[in-house]
């Protein structure tokens, strides 16, 4: 079992301190990240998702439902009672709340998951780090940026809030995979292939991304970030293990539950930069709930194991 643990958390680490320490000696500037921000989340991660879902047989996608309706569950209810604490009981502007809620409820899974999954259970359990990331990107993803858009300067109609939010490619990419996938279209071999390749490095790349995000994060800890960091890392996949064992059970609770043990995504930082949302808390919580996945994410791998065997 400790190998197994191992084995899933140190590549993840690994090339997440390579990317700090990258920022941290100005090897690469750690403040001017937008080209390879957009080199994430505009291209590789995009080409990953979109594979990822069209690669998977209409069978497997559909035998995924109840583990999606899990993981969707246990991300929507953080995000709520993340987003209700930031702004009725911390007075936090919406905005920003909007990105702490996003920050507390949607796990790495995109660059951490992957791994984690790979090594704790076996790569035919990939689908289901697909589906993960893809609720995060196709629900998640959009409320946020609704919820952005909506708080933003100006004023603005729900239709383009809507637009705005949902016209880009990590929400456009994994939606049309699953609509190819569910639909039993294969793709053509030389696309299949080139957008493989782009996305290969996408894992990789988002795990040093993050790094190099949080180098340049300013450590400032308060109760905000306190109670992030513990929705994130605790409450969340106890509430996947609760619903998991309404509607899930053997492997598939496990994975659920390892799932959301997953520390925080970047995504609520990257936004932040790219929205102009000046925030330390954001950040913060990043650092808190990835330093502190180590024992977190160890200990879902534990008892979901002795839950489930």
């Amino acid at each position: 079992m400790i190998e197994t643990i191992l084995a899933s958390l140190v590549p993840v680490f690994f090339v997440m301190i390579l990317g700090f320490v990258a920022g941290l000696t100005k090897d690469i500037d750690n403040r001017n990240i937008g080209s390879l921000n957009a080199l994430v989340m505009d291209f590789a991660l995009p080409a990953a998702l979109f594979t990822a879902m069209a690669q998977t047989p209409r069978e497997a996608m559909i035998g995924q439902a109840n583990l999606a309706l899990v993981l969707l569950l246990a991300m929507l209810i953080v995000f709520a009672a993340a987003f209700v604490i930031e702004t009725r009981v911390f007075g936090t502007d919406r905005r920003e709340s909007a990105l702490s809620a996003l920050t507390a409820s949607a796990p790495n899974v995109g660059s951490a998951g992957l791994p984690v999954i790979a090594a704790v259970f076996s790569r035919s359990a990939s689908v289901s780090v697909a589906v993960a990331v893809a609720i995060a990107a196709i629900v998640m993803t959009p409320l946020s940026l609704m919820l952005l858009e909506a708080a933003g300067p100006g004023e603005r109609s729900v239709s383009k809030i809507v637009r705005g939010a949902l016209v880009k490619p990590i929400v456009i990419a994994p939606v049309l995979g699953l609509l190819l996938s569910l639909g039993g279209i294969s793709l053509p071999s030389l696309l299949d292939s080139g957008l493989t390749l782009v996305g290969q490095g996408a894992s990789g790349a988002a795990l040093f991304l993050t790094g190099l995000v949080l180098s340049a994060q300013p450590f400032r800890f308060n109760m905000n970030v306190g109670v992030g960091a513990v929705l994130k890392n605790i409450v969340q996949p106890a509430l996947a293990g609760a619903l998991a064992l309404l509607l899930l059970q053997g492997a598939e609770a496990r994975v659920a539950v390892v799932l959301m043990a997953v520390p925080s995504g970047a995504f609520g930082v990257l936004f932040a930069i790219r929205y102009g949302v000046q925030s330390a808390q954001i950040g913060t919580t990043l650092i808190v709930s990835t330093v502190a996945s180590a024992l977190t994410l160890a200990a879902a791998i534990v008892l979901s194991t002795a839950i489930w065997g």
